[in-house]
Formats: C-alpha cells, sequence, structure tokens
C-alpha cells in the first residue's frame, strides 16, 4: 500500500479484524452492481469509498430529475446522462484511485455470464424478478456471492446469499421463478429505490 492509501484507510486499518491485509484484500476485489439508481447509489458510494478496487456499475437508464431525491449518485446537472456514467463520475470524485467500468446496457445471458465470472461479489440493485432471477443463475454457476437489496414504498429488505458453499440457499429458494409474483416497480408505486 502507498503512503496515500496507508492515510486514506487508516480508520479501517486500525480495527483489529480488518487490518492492512484486510484493507489489501478490499484494494484487490471487484465489486459488480447491477443498478445504479436508489440502492445501487449509496452501495456504490460506500464501497467506493472503501476502497474497492474496481467497481463495475451496470445500468441502462438515464438520470431523470424525479430520481434526484432518492439517487444520490446522480445530481441536477447530470440530467440525461446514463445513469452507469454519472455514477462513475460521482465515484470518481469520492474516490479516484480505483476503477470503474460503467456499462449502459441491461444485463443479460451471456453478458450478465461474463461480467458474474470476473467479479468477486455481485451487488443485485434492480427492481424486476426476470433480471433478479438472471443474477443468481448466473452467480449460482459461477459461485459468486449475491448481495441482492430491494425496497417499494417505505419497505425494504436485504438478503446475503454465499453460494460458494453447497449448502447455502439462493435467491430463488426464496422467492422462486415461475410464482405468481405480482410485479410492482418503484417507477409507478414510489419508492427510494429504481
Amino acid at each position: 500500500m502507498t503512503d496515500e492509501q496507508l492515510l486514506r484507510y487508516s480508520r479501517h486499518i486500525l480495527l483489529d479484524a480488518l487490518g492492512i491485509e484486510g484493507q489489501e484484500r478490499i484494494l484487490a476485489t471487484h465489486a459488480l452492481i447491477v443498478g445504479a439508481g436508489g440502492l445501487g447509489s449509496p452501495a456504490a458510494l460506500y464501497l467506493a469509498s472503501a476502497g474497492i478496487g474496481k467497481i463495475t456499475l451496470v445500468d441502462d437508464d438515464t438520470v431523470d430529475f424525479t430520481n434526484l431525491q432518492r439517487q444520490i449518485l446522480h445530481t441536477q446537472a447530470r440530467v440525461g446522462m446514463a445513469k452507469a456514467e454519472s455514477g462513475r463520475v460521482a465515484l470518481a470524485a469520492i474516490n479516484p484511485e480505483i476503477a470503474i467500468v460503467p456499462l449502459q446496457q441491461r444485463l443479460s445471458g451471456a453478458a450478465l455470464d461474463a461480467l458474474v465470472a470476473t467479479a468477486d461479489i455481485v451487488l443485485d440493485c434492480t427492481d424486476n424478478f426476470a433480471t433478479r432471477h438472471a443474477i443468481n443463475r448466473a452467480c449460482v454457476h459461477h459461485r459468486k456471492p449475491l448481495v441482492s437489496g430491494a425496497a417499494i414504498r417505505f419497505d425494504g429488505q436485504i438478503s446475503v446469499y454465499d453460494l460458494s458453499r453447497d449448502d447455502s440457499p439462493c435467491y430463488h429458494c426464496l422467492f422462486p421463478e415461475g410464482e405468481d409474483v405480482e410485479e410492482v416497480r418503484c417507477a409507478v408505486m414510489g419508492s427510494s429505490r429504481h
């Protein structure tokens, strides 16, 4: 670690459970964040601040004026910009030494599979079941840890799936695919997410 990194991450390093070795592991980590909205925004900001070495931020949407009260990665000056690129700007301002890869696309199929394979951890910050299940399948296939968050109106949940273990449940175990589930999107219901 450089002197600047030792200073920047000194509060982490002082923690007995983390120390220099733990911070070096954080610096070597690649996080894939799918969704740069209300959940992806704070997650990305905190991971960048903590020194995650590489963040791939994926979102196919653009910043809308109505996003600004809850999507803290974005600013009024970036309305109309791709959320992934707006997120890159915000994260680089907080921590210019980390690698940030913005992807303006809807992930699916081989592209999703390839990105999950390269990540150390995957954060599902999306707002639809089809994408959630696709992300889960890729994480199960590659045995990658998955952090899945959801929020609608005043309700929220977060789950962590340690898919490196053979006996670990996955997102599908909690929310089986193909069940009769009413798709509730925060764009129409009001939320702190999307």
